[in-house]
């Protein structure tokens, strides 16, 4: 996790208007009538498949998943049945083997593995569908069980999250009662700095120890 793993250091700023225009109106044409496509792909012989990866890919690099749901919404309005074809193309050709997706509550994402891992997304996901308690849960059962190490509570104001102190706050209340919750647990290393940690993955004790090294130990033995 980006220290949320370190997976990705993502701009924090939208795509916005570096999304290639033309190609934003090339994809906005996609359900054109065949003759005025077919007069337009004699200028442009790049293939619709090929245009939404590019887009999916540049929204990646800005550290941003693409919802499926944003190609049938203006400006893009693109019918259901051309756009269900459209990513099953997409989705089948070799070239964009690195468009994958990830099912959220609310939708489907889209992302590139060339610059966003699987986890990053993930992550992701949770932010756009507010899913507070489930992103602070998973980031710490993630660091528990991969590096291992508790997690730092500073890290949920950095990307991907952003979340405000106050979000926090009311989300770690919210699951100190909530059954889907009971294995994450709170720490403070003596110079009160608060962490987190998973019993799933590792004792108080440990937490404790691996906290305390992380915010005074390593800075008294150099």
């Amino acid at each position: 996790m980006t220290y949320v793993s370190n997976d990705l250091a993502p701009a924090e700023d939208a795509p916005g208007d570096d999304v290639d225009s033309q190609k934003r109106q090339w994809l906005h044409a996609l359900h054109q009538p065949v003759a005025h496509r077919s007069a337009s792909l004699i200028q442009e012989p790049t293939s619709p498949e090929s245009i939404v990866a590019d887009f999916i890919r540049q929204y990646s690099a800005s550290g941003q998943l693409v919802a499926r749901s944003v190609f049938l919404l203006p400006p893009y309005s693109v019918p259901e049945s051309d756009l269900a074809t459209l990513l099953d193309a997409m989705c089948q050709h070799a070239s964009d083997a690195d468009i994958t997706c990830i099912q959220g509550s609310e939708d489907t994402y889209f992302y590139s593995t060339q610059t966003m891992t699987a986890n990053y997304a993930e992550m992701c996901v949770q932010v756009v569908e507010n899913d507070i308690c489930r992103a602070i849960a998973e980031a710490v059962r993630f660091d528990c069980q991969t590096y291992p190490r508790p997690y730092k509570v500073a890290m949920l104001a950095q990307p991907p999250y952003h979340f405000e102190p106050e979000q926090v706050t009311a989300a770690l209340t919210a699951m100190e009662t909530h059954p889907d919750y009971a294995d994450i647990r709170a720490v403070e290393s003596s110079n009160a700095e608060p962490y987190l940690f998973s019993e799933r993955f590792m004792s108080y004790g440990k937490a404790y120890g691996l906290c305390e090294w992380l915010e005074v130990e390593q800075y008294q033995n150099p």
